[in-house]
């Protein structure tokens, strides 16, 4: 008797799901990617380069410039003559009693510099009473509490800081934290940095266009790249991006200048104030001046919004400067709340990022920093700065070492800010990432293209 071995068709209540895309149904789950893209060592590398150069230049200009920025940091506003010579007072009473007597006169009109090389030849000459470590590195720390802060330095700080703070807040799901730390990251930095040092800022800002201009399309071109499963090399990525490096460059300042046009009619009526007569010109013309000011106060939001997305633009589409700018603010209009959902998202996986990244470098150099100190003992190492999880760079006790040991702490201390650079390499180059696939998304839900749709130059067309 024959038999019938074929498998009857399922019934659609007998069917099973074996697994569920996520990915499919939820895209944002996409965004959480960006850590193992943006974790690998040749963008981690190039991203690492450009902090280099940006830290250089900073340190330069700290080098040639005088300081800028109050002692309490960035954020206590410029230098007040006043109270630097009221602190130096302070710091000279509590120095001079330690100094030798022949040294008091000298140290009554010393400058801070001048007090540490007192106090420096007190210990080498005062044998029969020498001062104790621990009161040598107060006094030292005292001195350099009343010093008044270089201007990247004091930027540098306040950036540290503040990121940090603002990694911390997502940690720990501390919405009111984040949002102020957020705040102080993207709009009191910049504010108190320009009111402190405008020279600097705008010599900062130039130096940050130029060296991320290239950079910033390489890393989005490569991230672009892995969300269409293309997977271009390095060189591909540069090749594309190298002719649209103007287009990157110019595109941040045109949205920059574009919001300082909007600004100039209310500054100029303004002016109108100051007149005999006129200021009743201004008065009534100040319905103009308000409107502006709100035009350029939106297009301000909208750049501080959208300025991580136009290196995405340029990377993706090949769009030129003024069509980037163009894009990006169509996008935030469009899908604010969608624009909102992937940046709360970016920043989450950032944030995971540098939690892992700074993990992992802060057990590195315990073990590094125990192995060293085990075998050498820690007459050099007191003079090293610490690096402890989720907290910024820690500064090193002052300690009074001999010339040989002095190099060495040195270059120890090189080799921490090597590795602090390297955790916000892989925070930056995760943060590209981000923007990215954020670029990416957001283009899809305002035009329905599709994320795996990018310009290639060989073709002349979207493929």
């Amino acid at each position: 008797m024959p038999t019938n071995s074929s498998v009857p068709p399922m019934l659609p209540h007998q069917r099973k799901v074996d697994s569920i895309d996520w990915p499919s149904i939820l895209p944002f789950l996409k965004i959480f990617g960006a850590v193992s893209t943006g974790l690998r060592p040749t963008r981690i590398a190039l991203s690492f380069v450009l902090l280099l150069t940006v830290v250089a230049a900073g340190r330069v200009w700290d080098g040639i410039a005088p300081p800028s920025s109050s002692p309490e940091g960035l954020f206590a506003g410029p230098i007040r003559e006043k109270q630097i010579s009221d602190a130096q007072e302070a710091v000279r009473s509590v120095v001079i009693p330690s100094l030798l007597q022949e040294q008091h006169v000298n140290a009554q009109t010393a400058s801070l510099d001048e007090l540490e090389i007192l106090l420096a030849d007190a210990i080498r000459v005062n044998t029969t009473n020498p001062i104790e470590p621990s009161r040598y590195s107060s006094l030292m720390r005292m001195i350099d509490a009343a010093r008044p802060r270089p201007s990247f330095e004091a930027l540098h700080e306040a950036v540290r800081t503040s990121f940090y703070a603002l990694i911390a807040s997502v940690a720990r799901a501390d919405v009111p934290m984040a949002i102020g730390a957020g705040e102080a990251l993207f709009v009191g930095i910049p504010v108190a940095s320009w009111g402190s040092a405008p020279c600097f800022t705008v010599f900062f800002v130039f130096v940050c266009i130029l060296t991320f201009g290239w950079g910033s399309g390489v890393l989005c071109r490569l991230s672009a790249g892995d969300m269409s499963m293309r997977g271009w090399s390095f060189t591909q990525a540069s090749d594309f991006i190298r002719p649209r490096i103007s287009t990157l460059i110019f595109a941040p300042v045109f949205a920059v200048m574009l919001g300082f046009i909007l600004w100039i009619p209310a500054w100029l009526i303004g002016l109108l104030g100051n007149l005999p007569i006129l200021d009743v010109v201004g008065g009534a013309l100040f319905g103009i001046a308000l409107i502006s000011a709100a035009l350029s106060a939106i297009v301000i939001v909208a750049i501080l919004i959208g300025m991580p997305l136009i290196a995405p633009a340029v990377a993706c589409d090949g769009c030129d400067a003024v069509e980037s700018v163009q894009r990006i603010g169509a996008y935030i209009f469009a899908r604010p709340l969608h624009l909102v959902w992937y940046g709360f998202i970016s920043l989450v996986v950032i944030a995971l990022g540098t939690l892992v990244t700074d993990f992992a470098a802060t057990i590195m150099w315990s073990f590094a920093i125990r192995a060293y100190e085990s075998a050498s003992g820690e007459t050099t190492l007191s003079a090293v700065g610490n690096l402890r999880f989720l907290q910024p760079y820690q500064s090193a006790p002052p300690a009074f070492l001999g010339f040989t040991q002095s190099i060495t702490a040195s270059l120890i201390d090189v080799w921490r800010t090597i590795l602090c650079l390297l955790i916000g390499a892989c925070a930056l180059s995760i943060g590209f990432s981000c923007a990215t696939r954020t670029y990416l998304f957001v283009r899809f839900n305002s035009d329905g293209q599709d994320v795996c749709d990018l310009w290639e130059d060989q073709t002349g067309s979207k493929a």
